[in-house]
């Protein structure tokens, strides 16, 4: 279904239906009515302010942020997650099951997690690729969509 943006189908002044020469006379100075925008510069525009590139420190939206890159290049890579006991994660995907012990509140003291740990890894709740789809892989395919790739209820 194309969504309409800046090219306004003629219409004539009906109930439930606006007047396209009635509104090019009450805003005749509008950029949508002169045609010095159009649905492409739009999207255009779009892209390059919402999704492309970097978003730099004092530009209009980093709101407090360092600079950032919209396509995810920092992006965690679950195969470079160092794991074990000692305050480390228990998994890629888990922290460690194990506790201090007894009258200790350090992390370093949590022992490493058993061998099979964690016993159903990638059935915790969700949809989407399952929660052993690593973000560094998912950013890349996120990364790649333009304005008007995805359908509404979709995410790829």
């Amino acid at each position: 279904m194309r969504q309409i943006v800046v090219e306004i189908p003629t219409t004539s002044r009906d109930l439930g239906s606006s007047d396209l020469a009635g509104l090019q006379a009450a805003f005749p100075g509008s950029p949508i009515h002169s045609g010095d925008i159009d649905d492409q510069s739009i999207k255009d525009q779009a892209e390059l302010l919402l999704i492309t590139g970097d978003v730099e420190p004092g530009g209009a939206a980093h709101y407090g942020f360092a600079s950032f890159n919209r396509d995810y290049v920092d992006s965690p890579n679950i195969d470079d997650v160092t794991t074990g006991g000692g305050g480390l994660p228990g998994s890629p995907h888990t922290p460690a099951p194990g506790s201090p012990g007894a009258g200790s509140m350090n992390p370093a003291d949590i022992p490493a997690p058993p061998s099979n740990w964690p016993p159903d890894e990638g059935t915790e709740y969700g949809s989407g690729q399952g929660g052993l789809y690593s973000p560094h892989n998912a950013s890349q395919v996120v990364a790649q969509q333009t304005i008007g790739d995805l359908t509404l209820g979709t995410s790829s």
